[in-house]
């Protein structure tokens, strides 16, 4: 009987071995030094989460209400810490086996694994330090503590399903969209990359129509799946079948942000029209909307980043919800859909009339996004992102054209896919600070340094044999 010496197998047989080791001490060590060091960091959005508030998407709540019953016998908030320790094996874990895989698969030498394993370490590093966040997200209380290093597990088993076709692979990164879009609406933009990724592979493959049908089985699956949970959720907490609401307040600050008062006349209700003055003219008074930024695109995107969550959290949300207390009540439930209701009427009869202008701050937060995955926002550091997407965009097209770098084509094209995705998606309505960009920082480092080691073997290669 012939043997399967395929890669996939290979690496599900393959034993554990020191280097593997290794890898794996070195990131539990980083991670949970700091979880120790820092304990579990309450932010501003914490409370959301642990209140269990109904704007918010049901997993993570759930997930640190699992971890209060299982301390519930311990004093005070120490459930709380072992959330941090716990995230921070999970990122350590993920981190350790996307580039256990990649050395693997890509026959890396240890050396270079170990640079590689160096990039999300040290994204995680500078976002402590240098970002002065005072805190990592592995031991923050936020969504952003399980979600990152599920999107990194996700992006493993994804990369694998690519390269080989695996089924599991497949199921497995189905369940991870599943759990990051029922813990952050951001994290639909892995949907997407997943539904791309199955119709790419099963046309390369002439199986267009097997591809078809798995992309519908498993967006069903992932949708219904997420919903029954959200509306399962509400219905054991609040006894109401309902999903989680306040989704539509990103739109809705775009939405005032790119206002002029005199789109108030296409408000058809009354009421909502001049509650929309109200905000209106507080936030035109405070100098947070786009005709208050200074001239130039680095002012417009800058100015949109510092008066976001002032129209948002500061100003809309409050007058709103204060409007809707005042005048209907009714109970969370029942006070969370008429938020809704105001916020989508704004949204249908002012959008519209201000198509141009929203398209402008798109394209504006497409670039900062662009700039805040691989560093930070400042005149030198633009410039350095914009040779260093070239460098990149470089160095994939020469490992397509490379026979025996297809494999590193893959991962790069991907991670180069993933990254446009998200910015795409969060330039759409949200400001794109490092917080919503962090996700693909790790991996686009790692694609380069595996990208100039083929470049430098070749060279290497290439001059040996004129010798």
């Amino acid at each position: 009987m012939k043997k399967d010496y395929s890669p996939t197998k290979m690496l599900r047989k393959d034993k554990p071995d020191s280097f593997s080791a290794v890898l794996l001490g070195i990131c539990l060590c980083f991670y949970l030094f700091f979880a120790f060091y820092d304990g579990a960091v309450i932010c501003v959005d914490s409370p959301g989460y642990i209140s269990m508030r109904l704007s918010r998407e049901p997993f993570y709540p759930l997930f640190l209400a699992f971890f209060r019953k299982l301390f519930s016998s311990f004093p005070n908030d120490f459930y709380l810490t072992a959330v941090a320790f716990f995230q921070s094996g999970l990122m350590a874990f993920a981190t350790w086996t996307l580039v256990r895989y990649l050395w693997k698969e890509l026959r890396l030498p240890k050396a270079v694994a170990l640079v590689a394993l160096a990039m999300p370490l040290g994204v995680s590093f500078l976002c402590r330090f240098a970002a002065k966040r005072e805190s990592m997200y592995s031991n923050s209380i936020l969504t952003e503590g399980i979600v990152i290093a599920l999107y990194l597990l996700f992006f493993r088993y994804l990369l694998e399903y690519c390269l080989h076709q695996n089924r599991k692979s497949l199921i497995l990164s189905s369940i991870l969209v599943f759990v990051m879009v029922s813990t952050r609406k951001q994290m639909f933009m892995t949907l997407a990359l997943l539904i791309i990724c199955v119709v790419a592979v099963n046309i390369f493959r002439k199986k267009t129509l097997w591809g078809i049908g798995t992309v519908i089985l498993c967006t069903l699956g992932i949708l219904g799946c997420s919903m029954l949970l959200d509306v399962g959720y509400n219905y054991i907490l609040r006894g109401n079948a309902v999903r989680h609401t306040n989704d539509s307040r990103f739109v809705t600050t775009m939405a005032f942000y790119t206002a002029d008062r005199s789109d108030a006349e296409y408000i058809k209700d009354e009421e909502v029209r001049t509650l929309f003055l109200e905000i209106y003219d507080v936030c035109e008074e405070k100098g947070y909307l786009k005709h208050s930024a200074g001239e130039g695109w680095f002012n417009r995107v800058t100015h949109f980043g510092d008066y976001y969550d002032c129209i948002q959290i500061d100003t809309m949300g409050p007058m709103i919800t204060q409007y809707v207390q005042a005048n209907y009540g009714g109970g969370e439930v029942e006070e969370g859909k008429k938020v809704d209701q105001i916020m989508r009427t704004i949204n249908v009869s002012v959008m519209p009339h201000n198509a141009l202008n929203i398209i402008g701050s798109f394209l504006d937060n497409v670039l900062s996004g662009l700039i805040t995955t691989v560093a930070k926002r400042n005149i030198l550091l633009n410039w350095y992102s914009f040779f260093l997407y070239i460098i990149y965009v470089i160095l994939l097209i020469w490992n397509v054209r490379i026979r025996g770098h297809e494999k590193t084509a893959v991962l790069a094209g991907l991670t180069l896919l993933a990254i446009v995705g998200n910015v795409t998606l969060v330039s759409l309505v949200i400001f794109c600070q490092t917080r919503y960009t962090i996700y693909n920082m790790g991996l686009f480092y790692i694609c380069m340094v595996v990208m100039l080691y083929n470049l430098f073997r070749h060279w290497r290669l290439a001059s040996e044999k004129t010798k």
